[in-house]
Parts: C-alpha cells; structure tokens; sequence
C-alpha cells in the first residue's frame, strides 16, 4: 500500500495540473484600423505640403502675368504716344462711334520740319538771291530753309511726301491732300520736290524745288515747315480684344473708323500692339495754338482674370 500511495503521489508531482504556454504568431501585422489612420495621416501631410509648393507658384504665375500685361500696355501706349507727338500740327482725328466701346485714332505722320527763309536777308548774310526765299503772293519754284533738314538727305523726295506749311485744321489737310479744297497749306500730289545743299559764303541750307511751281497762300507765323510722308491710324477694338496700328495707306478725306475699313486700303501695313484688350478710352481736348493739345488714353489688359489698367497722357504740338 505505501509503495502505491508513493507512486500516486510522485506522479502527481511530477505532472500536475497542465498550464498553456502563449506560442508565437509568426503571421502578426498591422490591422486595417491601423493602415487607414496611416493613409489618412499621410494625406493630411501631402495636403499641407502642396499648399505649401502651390501657393508660391501660383504667386509666381500672377506676377509674372501681370508683369507681361503691363509690359504689353507700356509698350502700346509708348508706340502711340511716339506717333503722336510727330503728328503734323492739326492733323489728329478721332472717331469713337465706328467701333463699339472704342475708337480709332489718325494723324498725319511728319519725318522732318525746319523754318524756311521768307525774305532778302537785310542783315547782309550770304542768302540774298530771291529762289532763296519763298513767295507767298504767287507759285514758286523754290526756296531755301533756314539750316539743313536732320533726317532727310539731298534727292528727289517720294510721292507720298509732301510739304506742309500752316495747317490749322484737319479738315483742311484731308481734304487739301487729296487736292479738293485748294488752300495752298500743302504741295500738291503732281508736285515734284528735289532737296539739294544751297551753298553761299560760309554757310549752308537745304534748298527745296518745286516742279511745276507751286503757291503756298498761308504763311506760318514761325515760318514752320513740315515734311510729311503719309497717314498713321490706330484702331482699339474691345471686341477682337485688340489695338491696330495702320500705315502706308492713301491720303483718306473721310476718317476709316475700323479694322474691316482701314485693312481694305491699297498697300495698307498693319501690325497689332495689343492682344488682350478688355476695355480702352480715349479723350482728345485739341487746346489752341498757345498751349497745344492733350490725347489722354486709358486702356485695361487681362489674362485669366489678371486685370491691369494704364493711363497716359500725350502732349500734342499743335502749332501750325
């Protein structure tokens, strides 16, 4: 009996009550919860990130759009003004009911002036010859100008270029270019003019002939004369969001107020100065022979909601 109450007993000694061991997971990661808040983390980050990247480009992209608006509406108001201010004394017309919301802008384009010699020279100078001064009460052949012309040279001058002396309207230009009103204040479309250096003493002067003789009736009052060699006009269209500048077109007695108009001339040039027009003025006060002129334009660019807006005044010489 004790022999097998020891066994018992060892046996439950040695085995005793069976426990579980925790075993390794070798197939453990993350749980779906778990890659979700990831994701959504990592898409707050990326979201914080390109704000960051974005803004600055986008600032980049509105400056620079506004860089090259402003640029386009400097250089168009310059080119304009530049046109202006060689204009022929009384010679700039407006028209601002041919195009919607705009207006066209012409004037008669000057590439040389000088004072010409009128009388004798009492003051014993070297110019004492009467084809040295220009007669006013009947068709002369010739005369001198007091000093030499800066950009045009000894020559026959071209057809489109003429003198002008005292215009004081420009109802009278156009229509005295065309030769229909007559009034003497520019050379005539069958006049030949020739340039060539008068020498005498020690002096020199640009001589100018006419041929056949021509009678200019209205004298300047600073014996002012202009040489002209054709018509310019500008068109501010805001429907083809655009400004046109036009040239090398015939003398026109009725202003062309439009882009359909003027592009139909013979030989007419064309070159636009603006392309992304929104919206222009323009304001034209031609003041008296004293104080001159003033063109004053505003014109407004935008590109992709990028709006600029430039004002310019022009002087205009309107001293015939």
């Amino acid at each position: 009996m004790s022999h097998i109450a020891f066994w018992v007993v060892l046996r439950l000694t040695v085995t005793g009550p069976v426990t579980s061991v925790p075993s390794i997971n070798r197939n453990s990661g993350f749980s779906l919860l778990e890659l979700i808040l990831v994701i959504v983390l990592l898409g707050v980050l990326a979201s914080g990130a390109g704000m960051l990247v974005s803004r600055p480009i986008e600032a980049y992209n509105d400056q620079l759009r506004r860089h090259q608006l402003v640029d386009q509406a400097e250089m168009a108001l310059r080119q304009i003004a530049r046109d202006v201010r060689q204009a022929l004394p009384n010679s700039i017309r407006l028209d601002t009911a041919t195009v919607a919301g705009g207006w066209a802008l012409e004037m008669v384009n000057t590439i040389d002036g000088a004072r010409y010699r009128d009388e004798i020279d009492s003051a014993g100078g070297d110019f004492v010859d009467p084809a040295d001064w220009l007669d006013f009460s009947s068709a002369d052949v010739d005369f001198n100008l007091l000093g030499t012309l800066n950009t045009v040279g000894n020559g026959v001058l071209s057809a489109n270029q003429r003198v002008v002396i005292y215009n004081t309207a420009p109802t009278d230009i156009y229509q005295d270019i065309n030769d229909l009103l007559g009034s003497g204040i520019v050379t005539s479309a069958a006049t030949t003019l020739t340039v060539s250096t008068d020498v005498s003493g020690t002096s020199d002067e640009h001589h100018i002939n006419m041929n056949p003789a021509f009678q200019f009736t209205q004298q300047s009052p600073g014996q002012r004369a202009f040489i002209i060699d054709g018509a310019i006009s500008y068109v501010c269209n805001p429907g083809s969001s655009t400004i046109t500048r036009y040239d090398n077109y015939p003398y026109q007695t009725l202003q062309q107020g439009s882009d359909t108009a003027l592009a139909a001339l013979t030989g007419v040039e064309s070159g636009r100065v603006v392309t992304q027009l929104d919206s222009c003025d323009i304001n034209y006060d031609p003041g008296t022979a004293s104080r001159g002129g003033i063109v004053t334009m505003r014109i407004v660019l935008d590109d992709s909601g990028e709006s600029i807006s430039l004002l310019h005044q022009v002087h205009v010489v309107n001293v015939p």
